[in-house]
C-alpha cells in the first residue's frame, strides 16, 4: 500500500505537468501564427517534458529492478566504460548545474562479471544524486577506478562537493522509500536497489559525508565472485 500511494503520486506528478504543457503548447497553436518568441517558448516546453518523462522512465526502472522482474545478462562488463556512458547520459544536468567533472580511471581496470544494465542503474543513482546534491551553486564531482591487488577486487569512488548527508540520515540511507529529497523528487528506491545489486555480486558499498562537506560513495566489487 505505500509503494503504491508513493509510486502513483510520482507519476501522476510529471503525467499531470506534461499534459498542462501540451495542452498549452496547443492553446498558442490555435491562437495564431508562431512567432520567434513563442518557438523559444516551445524549446522550453519540450525541454521541461524530457526532464519530467526522464523521470517516469527513471522510477518505473527502478520498479523493475526493485521487483526483481527486469531481465539480466550476465558476461564481463567494463566498470570505466559504464561510467563515460552515464556522464554522458548526464552531461546535460551537469552542465546545468555548472558541475565540473575530474575522472582518474584506471585504464587497465579489469572486468568485472555481471550485468551492465544493473551497473549502469548503480552508477546512474550514484551520479545522479550527487548532481543533485549540488544544485544550484556548482561544484565538482570526482570519479576514480582502481583495482584492489590485496581484496582482488575492482573499486568505484564518486565524490561530490555538495550539501552532505547528516550522520543520523547515512543510517536509514539503504531503507527502501527513505528519502532525503524534496517533494517530487523520488520515492527512495534508488539506493535501496543500489544496495541490493551490490549484495547480490558479493560486494560492498560505503559512504563518507559530512553535512556541508560533500559526501563520497565506495562500490567494491570482487573478481572472484
Amino acid at each position: 500500500g505505500k509503494l503504491s500511494a508513493s509510486v502513483v503520486h510520482e507519476i501522476n506528478n510529471p503525467i499531470a505537468g506534461i499534459l498542462n504543457l501540451l495542452k498549452l503548447i496547443q492553446r498558442i497553436m490555435d491562437e495564431g501564427s508562431v512567432g520567434e518568441k513563442e518557438t523559444e517558448q516551445f524549446k522550453q516546453y519540450i525541454h521541461l517534458m524530457d526532464t519530467e518523462t526522464r523521470r517516469i522512465s527513471r522510477i518505473v526502472s527502478n520498479l523493475l529492478a526493485f521487483s526483481r522482474q527486469s531481465k539480466v545478462t550476465v558476461g564481463h562488463v567494463n566498470l570505466n566504460r559504464i561510467i563515460e556512458k552515464t556522464l554522458f547520459l548526464n552531461a546535460n544536468l551537469l552542465k546545468i548545474n555548472n558541475i565540473k567533472v575530474k575522472k582518474t580511471l584506471d585504464p587497465d581496470l579489469p572486468d568485472v562479471m555481471g550485468s551492465e544494465d544493473q551497473f549502469q542503474q548503480v552508477l546512474m543513482n550514484i551520479i545522479s544524486n550527487a548532481a543533485e546534491a549540488m544544485e544550484g551553486p556548482g561544484g565538482a564531482l570526482k570519479i576514480s577506478t582502481r583495482h584492489s591487488l590485496s581484496n582482488n577486487s575492482v573499486v568505484v569512488k564518486v565524490q561530490d562537493s555538495g550539501v552532505g548527508i547528516s550522520s543520523e540520515n547515512q543510517k536509514k540511507l539503504f531503507e527502501p522509500f527513505f528519502t532525503t529529497k524534496k517533494k517530487g523528487k523520488g520515492v527512495g528506491l534508488g539506493l535501496s536497489v543500489v544496495y541490493g545489486i551490490i549484495e547480490a555480486y558479493g560486494g560492498a558499498i560505503q559512504v563518507d559525508s559530512e553535512v556541508g562537506e560533500g559526501t563520497t560513495f565506495s562500490v567494491e566489487i570482487p573478481l572472484n565472485q
